[in-house]
């Protein structure tokens, strides 16, 4: 749509504003109070809504809350006796009999699922929930097209201001997380004020600094036969397939990883008291010392070994850290590892939204973006469910072991695919050279800067274009 009608900034703001929109009315979502027969529970989803905590525990399993923690990252965790849970998704099979427990208690027997769906305030939270994801891949999307367009000819330069998110992200989450506990001090629970107050400021000077921005869009509608034209072509449907797998992985370590890091504690140190403390220096070395270097490096580490050759490493990267996470005893350990989490994670964001940039016909950039944006963000989700399965069926060690061994051989299947695929198609439709198709070139400098009245302020960047009438009009 925003191709279609050139309303970039248009869906942009919008967007934000409806993610702010949402994301502040998850904190006013109606708790949901379930109506448990021995009458303990009250107020469960304060959880959801506003943090959860051991209080819940007590009131509805006063014998075993010595032993288990509510988080709303990881529901529960058995960190005080050392157990760790009967069928969780990294229970080893050489613990003792006798130190298992379960670490899904509480979680079905809190609501049941066919109460759950009678009860406005979950569709009310559900529908919040939703419309933020939606808001949040929108926003997403139309921020790397944007980004794109303002580099003009130093696509190159992305990862450079890519990396500025990631420093937001882990100052931000450092500041929150203090103002929370500063805010929650004589509070029975959990209190996340600060960080919607937050979310309302930040998001509130994104509108205004996205409503100011000098970006060109181009005057040429999105072509549809042009957008089918180019997924035509081979390496482009290859290196889309890759970003899924890339999207998977992600998601296999988004959702859990800290679930084997508190398993790896519990079975290490039964009285482990670091826990939290370790996870947050996760964050911590996954931003700061991996993720910012290696954005400040993708343009070079993308022209020097290409596009190819850049998933492949991306892929490695998985491989290795999912092999080494398998193979760790001391969580302590799983610090170094972290710094893989560049050369994984990192590098292949860049690829996906740099070749997403590079096959772009005229008029469909925000349409690129998003197809592309979608396979590796929204396989987060499918990687959730492929690692759930894995955990269900093996201890956690050995579903990330399985993971890292079929991930390690999609790369050189991906490596052997790509050479065939730039053999036997080299001079197919929108087809280049192995060389000249994998790595970002400068093109020359299209877009003119027109002062008006001597002042830079009042710069109008005119759309790039290589046709003579473009150039007569300049």
């Amino acid at each position: 749509m925003a191709d279609y009608l050139r309303a970039h900034r248009a869906f942009f703001v919008t967007s934000v504003m409806v993610l702010g929109a949402s994301l502040t009315g998850i904190y006013w979502c109606p708790d949901i109070t379930p109506d448990i027969a021995n009458g303990n529970a009250a107020n469960i989803t304060g959880g959801i809504a506003h943090g959860n905590t051991t209080d819940i525990a007590t009131n509805l399993f006063p014998d075993v809350t010595r032993n288990i923690t509510f988080d709303i990252t990881s529901d529960v965790s058995n960190e005080s006796e050392g157990c760790v849970a009967k069928g969780s998704a990294s229970a080893s099979p050489a613990l003792p009999e006798g130190e298992n427990c379960s670490r899904d208690i509480g979680n079905g027997d809190l609501l049941p699922m066919d109460q759950l769906v009678h009860r406005g305030e979950f569709w009310v939270l559900f529908f919040l929930l939703m419309t933020q994801f939606c808001a949040f891949m929108v926003q997403l999307d139309l921020q790397e097209t944007v980004c794109f367009q303002m580099l003009g000819d130093k696509p190159h330069k992305y990862g450079l201001q890519r990396l500025w998110g990631t420093v937001s992200y882990g100052a931000t989450a450092v500041i929150g997380g203090a103002l929370v506990d500063w805010y929650s001090q004589d509070l029975p629970q959990k209190d996340y004020l600060p960080v919607h107050i937050m979310v309302v400021v930040f998001l509130t000077l994104d509108v205004v600094v996205v409503a100011r921005l000098r970006f060109s869009v181009p005057e040429k509608k999105i072509s549809t036969a042009e957008v089918n034209q180019v997924f035509k072509r081979p390496t482009v449907i290859l290196t889309l397939i890759t970003t899924v797998v890339l999207g998977m992985c992600s998601g296999m370590v988004w959702t859990f990883h800290f679930l084997l890091v508190e398993d790896t504690a519990a079975l290490w140190d039964p009285e482990f008291e670091y826990l939290k403390l370790l996870q947050g220096l996760l964050l911590g070395v996954q931003c700061l010392l991996s993720e910012v270097p290696c954005f400040f490096l993708t343009g070079k580490i993308i022209s020097k070994l290409g596009y190819s050759n850049s998933l492949f490493v991306s892929l490695l990267g998985f491989a290795v850290r999912f092999c080494l996470y398998s193979f760790v005893t001391n969580p302590w350990w799983y610090l170094p590892v972290e710094m893989l989490h560049g050369a994984s994670f990192s590098l292949s964001l860049g690829c996906a939204t740099m070749y997403a940039n590079s096959v772009t016909p005229p008029g469909a950039e925000a349409t690129m973006q998003a197809i592309f944006g979608s396979s590796l963000h929204c396989a987060n989700g499918l990687g959730g469910l492929v690692g759930g399965w894995l955990f269900h069926v093996m201890s956690g060690w050995t579903a990330f072991l399985a993971m890292g061994v079929g991930v390690g051989g999609y790369a050189f299947l991906y490596l052997a695919a790509d050479l065939c695929v730039t053999r036997l198609f080299p001079e197919g439709p929108g087809n280049t050279s192995a060389a000249e198709d994998s790595v970002p070139h400068e093109t020359p400098k299209e877009e003119v800067y027109l002062l008006e009245a001597g002042e830079a302020s009042q710069a109008k960047i005119l759309p790039a274009t290589n046709t003579r009438e473009g150039q007569q009009d300049l």
